[in-house]
């Protein structure tokens, strides 16, 4: 029925523009068929015969383009100007350059901002709809899926309650702007509801097609004049043009429609706006310029929630910046803590340190006094034992009795009396502090008689060796340095007992300016603990020991500007070392 209309319209201006010159600029008007077959005569017929009689000089044609392959008809086609909805118009302002010239303004209408509405009805005995929102899961009836003063805003409508539209009916039946209709639809059954676009259920009382009371208007708002509603409202029809329309056909409809006068009762072209609105509709029903919403695409989905997106970006990396000023602080903070606490353990450990050194300080004081006492308490009676022992061999002499073995007795107790009063006199000179260690000695006699001693003295099975020069002439104290080797000789001794064949060796090496001495053995293998504590003060192993023979022995040979050195020997033993200076060497 349209397009026949169209075919006649089309035919109608050929003929009028026919006569005129074939310079005559061509202006090409394009019709999107979304509109009721009233807007045709009531609408666009006069709006073409007015621009025929203002455009005399100019060729009008009109092209009818579908609303279902909106894009692909216009680039066909190619109209300089189109009518269509406000819907169809906001969809081509950014794909094709849509430019508003004017639009229609109604006699009932408010404005031509707020021009058109749908309507929901259904049969007044119909109880169990009350509201939109009970036409959830109902089957409706409308005329057009394009229309958007009917069927568009009626979905707007279910999308600002909430709702999605594309699946709140349980079905959509389309008249097409055919019979039977919306109200047959609802009178017979067939759909719960109807959706009506403006004033149509007016129209069909005022032509006696349905009666006043047979429907119920959902959710009713009143309208401009007469009319009911159930949406809000909209801008009505819009006349507009494309990107690439000759600026003097644009200027010479504009000036057209706009001086159009109003019919009595009818409409008239007027500039408008309202149409952010319109945005939002499209935008709530994915369609028009937001069709994009409806893909499934990762880009579409983006585009859909680009501002929550951002959003999202920027909390996401202001959560980044703040767990990393958290991260920074936390580790400067934990650095101060681990450095405090590397302070702490340090002054504990120097603490420690110091209480061992007075513990070793104050056992040294006791040491020294106790030595200091016994030294003078023991020096008469030593010296009264040699008197005794040199009077006894006096005294046989003058009796005449010779015994090679008594004679000897005598003879080893007068010497052992009298290196007991040297060692007496040893310790009490350094109570005194005038001990000296500036002498020369014969290093290989005292290494000699400590290890007689060891042999002599000690019930041992230890296989003791000794490798040295001839003669090692050594500058310090032979006294002091004797003791030290008899402590290590004994202490060596002593750790190869629980061995099978338990060995000791003496080694006395040539270095140049040092004689180094060494004191080895094949005891069982020391431990770290224990190792780290040879030459301290500390509790002895042995039950009659005060655990300080070894720390004495560090001293002495400190004193004597070396050190006593502790190297673990393999499989499993000690050695232990020391240097002595040469009489030549500088002290």
């Amino acid at each position: 029925m349209f397009k026949s209309i169209l075919l006649l319209l089309s035919f109608f201006f050929c003929l009028t523009t026919a006569a005129q010159p074939g310079s005559a600029q061509e202006i090409r008007i394009g019709l999107i068929d979304t509109f009721d077959p009233d807007f045709y005569l009531g609408t666009f017929v006069p709006t073409m015969e007015h621009l025929q009689h203002t455009l005399k000089d100019n060729k009008i044609s009109v092209v009818e383009i579908d609303p279902h392959s909106l894009l692909s008809d216009i680039e066909e086609k190619k109209p300089h100007f189109l009518l269509s909805s406000a819907g169809s118009f906001v969809t081509l302002i950014n794909s094709k350059g849509a430019q508003q010239i004017a639009t229609v303004r109604r006699s009932h209408a408010l404005s031509a901002d707020e021009a058109v509405s749908s309507v929901f009805i259904t049969r007044k005995d119909r109880t169990d709809i009350r509201s939109i929102e009970d036409l959830k899961d109902k089957v409706v009836t409308a005329t057009d899926s394009k229309d958007f003063d009917g069927y568009l805003l009626a979905l707007g409508e279910v999308a600002k309650r909430g709702f999605n539209p594309d699946s709140f009916f349980k079905r959509t039946l389309f008249t097409n702007y055919q019979y039977p209709d919306v109200s047959t639809y609802i009178k017979v059954g067939e759909a719960d509801a109807g959706i009506l676009g403006p004033c149509q259920l007016e129209d069909l009382v005022r032509d006696g097609i349905v009666k006043a009371d047979e429907f119920r208007v959902l959710d009713p708002k009143r309208g401009p004049g007469r009319c009911l509603r159930s949406t809000e409202m909209y801008p009505d029809a819009v006349f507009f043009s494309l990107d690439g329309a000759p600026s003097g056909a644009v200027k010479a409809v504009t000036l057209s429609l706009l001086s159009m006068p109003k019919r009595d009762g009818g409409f008239e072209w007027v500039p408008a706006g309202g149409f952010l609105k319109v945005f939002d509709l499209m935008k709530d029903l994915k369609l028009g310029p937001y069709a994009h919403l409806r893909e499934t695409t990762v880009k579409a989905f983006v585009m859909e929630y680009r501002t929550e997106f951002a959003l999202a970006a920027a909390l996401l990396f202001a959560l980044i910046i703040h767990i990393i000023r958290v991260n920074v602080l936390v580790n400067r903070r934990t650095n101060e803590l681990r450095f405090a606490l590397a302070a702490q353990r340090a002054t504990e450990r120097r603490a420690q340190r110091n209480r061992e050194k007075l513990d070793r300080l104050e056992k040294s004081r006791v040491i020294s006094q106790m030595s200091s006492i016994f030294a003078h308490e023991v020096k008469q009676p030593i010296t009264n034992m040699i008197y005794y022992s040199s009077g006894l061999k006096l005294l046989l002499s003058q009796l005449g009795i010779k015994d090679s073995r008594v004679s000897h007795a005598l003879e080893q107790l007068c010497v052992q009396a009298r290196r007991t009063s040297d060692i007496v006199e040893h310790v009490r000179s350094y109570a005194k502090h005038t001990a000296n260690r500036s002498g020369s000695f014969e290093l290989t006699e005292i290494v000699e008689r400590a290890v007689s001693s060891i042999r002599n003295d000690e019930r041992h099975e230890a296989d003791i060796r000794v490798e040295m020069p001839r003669s090692c002439e050594a500058r310090g104290d032979s006294f002091e340095i004797e003791l030290v080797i008899l402590n290590l000789l004994k202490n060596a001794v002593k750790a190869a007992e629980s061995e099978n064949q338990p060995q000791v060796e003496v080694l006395v090496e040539d270095q140049r300016n040092r004689w180094l001495v060494t004191v080895s053995d094949n005891g069982p293998e020391i431990s770290d603990e224990r190792f780290a504590k040879l030459g301290k003060p500390t509790k002895s192993d042995k039950q009659e020991g005060l655990g300080i023979g070894l720390s004495i022995a560090v001293e002495i040979i400190e004193n004597h500007g070396a050190h006593l050195n502790f190297q673990k020997r393999t499989p499993h033993g000690l050695i232990v070392s020391f240097n002595l200076n040469k009489p030549e060497t500088e002290l």
